[in-house]
């Protein structure tokens, strides 16, 4: 029948929601339509046994309960998780280093390593003097890295396997390679000037 009413407006009117004007409209069209009287039986029903049920109250001890059930190596993924995510970010960030003090391309050495490491290992020495020179930096920096590296180190050991911690320290002395020679490039454009 046109105009018959929705299930919204039947629970609205089982709930008393609606306005008294429309109140009359339903109760004269369910008067009339055997369809949406028997939608509204139905629903009055489930309206009737779902009012009469008791309301549901949590134990005191419910949260702490549910807490206990949850096994406690749930929390190790997180820390792998953690772990990577930090690996991924030291080496994001040492080679957008690496980008900033050589002025390369990060695609075209991580294309080619072994162009850029054999460019460098012909000026070894020299790069090691510039190194020297330039230790009092070169410690303070390097005593952070080795402090985060470490602290870096103790937290990935005990969330990865050793496959995982091995991948990721050769992964760090790639990258630390790679800042080796990047430095030298940047000193050799410093002798030039």
């Amino acid at each position: 029948m046109k105009g018959c009413l929705s299930p919204d407006r039947i629970f609205l009117y089982l709930e008393g929601q609606v306005a008294p004007g429309e109140r009359r409209a339903c109760e004269e069209h369910l008067g009339r339509c055997p369809d949406c009287r028997a939608a509204f039986e139905e629903r009055r029903l489930l309206h009737e046994a779902f009012s009469s049920l008791p309301p549901l109250e949590v134990p005191p001890n419910f949260a702490r309960s549910v807490m206990a059930g949850i096994p406690e190596n749930a929390g190790t993924v997180w820390r792998r998780i953690a772990a990577v995510a930090a690996a991924a970010l030291a080496l994001a960030s040492g080679l957008l280093g690496f980008h900033l003090l050589t002025g390369k391309n990060l695609a075209g050495v991580l294309l080619s390593p072994s162009r850029a490491l054999g460019a460098g290992l012909g000026d070894l020495l020299p790069l090691l003097a510039k190194v020297l020179k330039s230790a009092g930096l070169a410690l303070e920096l390097l005593y952070g890295l080795l402090s985060s590296l470490a602290g870096g180190l103790g937290a990935l050991s005990s969330v990865a396997r050793p496959e995982f911690a091995a991948l990721m320290l050769g992964l760090g002395l790639v990258l630390t390679g790679l800042l080796l020679f990047g430095a030298k490039k940047l000193l050799s454009v410093g002798e030039r000037s």
